[in-house]
């Protein structure tokens, strides 16, 4: 199993898809960071004329950081579909799991071999994006990040690790259970239906319609990967305990804050996920 997620890590960071990606989160820091940049100096401007705004400043702040986190999610979740969709699929259609399951080893080590290969490859650049977001901010934009502890950094990253895992086992089911391409379109709209939900369910939160929370609440326990950008907002900005959190609802805010059952949740999904995975693999005639 050990082998197979090492060989799957390095084969994984030598996709072309992961060197695209790495290009365009750089693209993505650059452009990121210059917007931080023009709107800090904008923000100095306003309080030397008109004194200190620090409600402006607080509300600008938290959408900033809200605008990064969720594009940084994006760009999580393409590496993960697009790296790992055809993990299992494409080498059936190719004949190379022909040649290793004829070997003495267990299907389900080839499916954790892979999970654990490319989940601690997407792990690391899901760090690494995260650090970047928060230095950025912490440089450009601090008072979006004024309630910000270590414990709460920490607590972050690990929620923000978690929504490749949740990404990538769905991707790992599918691609035991359909063709690649197929097992892609269907992994793309179900992350594209739990973004759609996690809108529906601010904007219910917001003009306090019961239907359209309870419905972004049933997206989120299809696909939990919203929800996770929603409460890894909910932390690292303290808006379920900062006086100004109702400054932060919008398109990148969080007006109904996941509570901490979502990530037990989600660690459950992921679970259920793979071992899901491991039984239609174990079952599948190659």
């Amino acid at each position: 199993m050990l082998t197979i997620a090492r060989l799957t890590f390095w084969e994984g960071s030598r996709k072309k898809v992961f060197l695209v990606t790495i290009l365009l989160s750089l693209v993505f820091f650059l452009l990121y960071g210059t917007a931080l940049n023009f709107t800090a100096q904008e923000m100095q401007r306003i309080n030397a004329v008109r004194g200190p705004q620090l409600v402006m400043q607080q509300m600008v702040g938290f959408q900033l950081l809200g605008v990064g986190l969720y594009f940084g999610s994006l760009l999580l979740a393409l590496l993960t579909l697009l790296a790992s969709v055809g993990s299992v699929s494409s080498e059936i259609e190719s004949g190379l799991l022909h040649a290793i399951v004829s070997k003495p080893i267990e299907r389900k080590e080839i499916i954790l071999g892979k999970f654990l290969g490319y989940g601690s490859m997407l792990t690391a650049y899901a760090l690494v994006l995260y650090g970047g977001l928060l230095a950025l901010n912490q440089y450009y934009n601090p008072s979006a990040l004024s309630f910000l502890t270590l414990g709460k950094v920490i607590f972050g990253g690990l929620i923000f690790s978690l929504q490749p895992l949740v990404l990538l086992v769905i991707a790992l089911l599918f691609s035991t259970l359909l063709r690649t391409l197929t097992a892609g379109i269907i992994s793309i709209v179900l992350f594209g239906l739990s973004m759609v939900g996690g809108f529906l369910e601010q904007i219910g939160s917001i003009i306090n319609k019961a239907d359209l929370v309870n419905l972004g609440i049933a997206t989120s326990l299809v696909m939990p990967s919203d929800a996770l950008y929603r409460k890894l907002l909910t932390v690292v900005t303290g808006t379920d305990l900062n006086p100004l959190s109702s400054l932060s609802v919008g398109p990148f805010g969080v007006a109904v804050p996941p509570s901490n059952a979502m990530l037990v949740y989600t660690c459950f999904y992921i679970v259920v996920c793979l071992g899901f995975a491991i039984y239609h693999f174990e079952r599948k005639d190659l």
